[in-house]
């Protein structure tokens, strides 16, 4: 499996405070079947608290601790980056990372409301050459109570991805029925672990919510979400993706640069 999503790295964000600690997390999501994670730092508290320069030599120091482990696992860089009206400056600038160096870039919306904003950021990280991946969006209100939201940027070449402790019921009942309409409606297509820790309910594991999704959309594609699109995220590539079941009503923003 591969997980797009994660916050591996040591003393960077609210993830693990400790190399050890992040070590144990590689050990946890290897033993699970993960054999690629993409560590996924949130890119405000790179910027403000830390550099880039520093996230990639602790990416070089944690793939050092697994090749002595002998672990087939491999940590590549992208970040988490925050929507923001100013985000694809950020992106211009190198304050905001896409994918290992793919055209893929994670986009995280605020949980409490949907941005007024949020249409026209990510059409212009579209029209500038980005392919946005909205990242839990089971974890927005707006989008809990109207899931139309979402199809509306799904249909306009948005990727999303729910978290496996949203599906697998580990992260609450709420987010649980929002990751069960999204899939239902083809409104998924990444399931990544999102995690910060080695314990509790936010670790790297994936399995429980493939099994959890593989109820809703069946084995094949929930697999899919995990392995196939992933991969091809990984290697800059078009994934083969199923159509929403569902149709927006809401017109595009028109937007002309």
């Amino acid at each position: 499996m591969l997980d797009l999503h994660s916050h591996i790295l040591p003393d960077v964000d609210d993830g693990p405070s400790t190399m050890e600690e992040s070590v144990e997390m590689a050990l946890i999501a290897y033993e699970d079947g993960t054999r690629t994670i993409v560590a996924t730092p949130h890119n405000r508290d790179v910027n403000e608290r830390s550099s880039i320069s520093a996230v990639i030599s602790l990416l070089y120091q944690l793939n050092q601790e697994i090749q002595a482990r002998s672990m087939s696992l491999k940590i590549i860089l992208g970040m988490e980056n925050h929507l923001e009206m100013d985000t694809p400056e950020q992106v211009a600038q190198g304050k905001a990372l896409p994918i290992d160096g793919t055209h893929y870039i994670l986009i995280e919306l605020p949980f409490e409301f949907y941005p007024f904003y949020a249409e026209e950021v990510l059409f212009k990280l579209q029209i500038s050459g980005l392919r946005p991946i909205v990242v839990h969006p089971e974890r927005n209100l707006a989008i809990q109570g109207n899931s139309e939201i979402l199809a509306n940027l799904v249909n306009r070449g948005v990727l999303t991805q729910i978290t496996a402790g949203s599906i697998s019921g580990a992260l609450g009942k709420d987010y649980q029925k929002t990751a069960k309409e999204l899939l239902q409606q083809n409104l998924v297509h990444i399931i990544a672990s999102d995690c910060h820790t080695s314990r509790g309910v936010r670790t790297p594991i994936l399995s429980p919510g493939v099994t959890a999704a593989a109820k809703v959309v069946g084995d094949e594609a929930a697999r899919k979400m995990v392995e196939d699109i992933p991969q091809a995220i990984l290697q800059d590539k078009m994934p083969d993706l199923d159509l929403p079941s569902i149709t927006s009503k809401r017109k595009w923003w028109n937007f002309r640069p």
